[in-house]
């Protein structure tokens, strides 16, 4: 699909400049056009004099608050919309994709039911995760897949009512995909590592002669993560169960007992999350 217009979106939020300046390299000869919205940074100033800095087509929209990732995911599609954009990679400001991230996609674009195309990942803080060509798949339905270097079909994103602001953050993925999944499109993972990541300050452990990983998230973290996964579990429930969900949360506290700094915080957070996700109003609004 040669022919589609495609823009990459960048979310900011006091972005460590050298990073932001990583991903504006890695993406900017892949995209028509990069839309920056910045959620209510305190180094604005720098990350302004950065992108303005840049031989790159660009907008740079601003909040006067943090407004939370999906509200600026949101702002930057009907901006791309607006300007006749067919595709949007959506990305954080710490997201660096690599070099033929959009070749890849563009090969399955013109897909029957696409709403929206991944890729495998790297995150920088797990040196062992060597997954290039580990499997002999091309492409693959997903039932979830991560924001960020992810391409969406901006018109399949109006009619799944674009990403739900009141999520904020965390499991505003997981959310968009079941509501794109309801109005007809599928989501799909390409076999290429295409973004370089760091989710959480992932640490390794090991116990038993088992490796697991925690992500060492803060407390506010745990708290979204509590309340949003609850929550979509009951806007949702053919595609996720409540409880499963409520154990799966316990695990985690379990964990965070053990293993991470912190603790009593992040419990109390995890349980206001699961109070809160259990006691809130099942009501999903359009946002495009």
């Amino acid at each position: 699909m040669t022919n589609s217009k495609i823009a990459a979106g960048i979310v900011l939020y006091n972005s460590e400049i050298e990073r932001l300046q990583e991903n504006i390299n890695a993406v900017k000869t892949q995209v028509d056009q990069i839309i920056f919205f910045d959620n209510h940074s305190k180094n604005i100033k720098n990350i302004e004099k950065l992108i303005s800095s840049q031989h790159i087509k660009y907008c740079l929209l601003k909040s006067t608050e943090n407004k939370g990732i999906a509200f600026a995911l949101n702002k930057i599609a009907k901006y791309a919309i607006s300007e006749g954009y067919d595709w949007l990679l959506t990305l954080d400001d710490d997201s660096v994709v690599y070099p033929n991230l959009i070749a890849r996609y563009s090969k399955y674009l013109s897909m029957k039911n696409i709403g929206q195309i991944s890729c495998l990942l790297k995150d920088r803080n797990i040196i062992s995760n060597n997954i290039e060509n580990k499997n002999s798949w091309d492409l693959k339905e997903k039932k979830y897949v991560i924001t960020s270097a992810s391409l969406i079909k901006l018109n399949a994103l109006v009619k799944a009512g674009g990403f739900d602001t009141d999520l904020f953050i965390d499991w505003v993925d997981n959310e968009v995909c079941c509501a794109l999944r309801k109005v007809g499109y599928k989501s799909f993972q390409v076999n290429y590592v295409g973004l370089l990541q760091e989710m959480g300050a992932i640490k390794s452990y090991k116990l038993f002669s088992k490796i697991f990983y925690t992500p060492n998230y803060s407390s506010i973290r745990y708290y979204y993560n509590a309340r949003n996964s609850i929550f979509v579990s009951r806007l949702y429930p053919s595609e996720e169960k409540t409880r499963k969900i409520i154990v799966n949360q316990l695990k985690m506290m379990t964990q965070i007992i053990f293993f991470e700094a912190d603790k009593y915080s992040k419990v109390k957070a995890i349980v206001k999350g699961i109070k809160d996700g259990l006691s809130k109003k099942v009501k999903r609004e359009r946002y495009l």
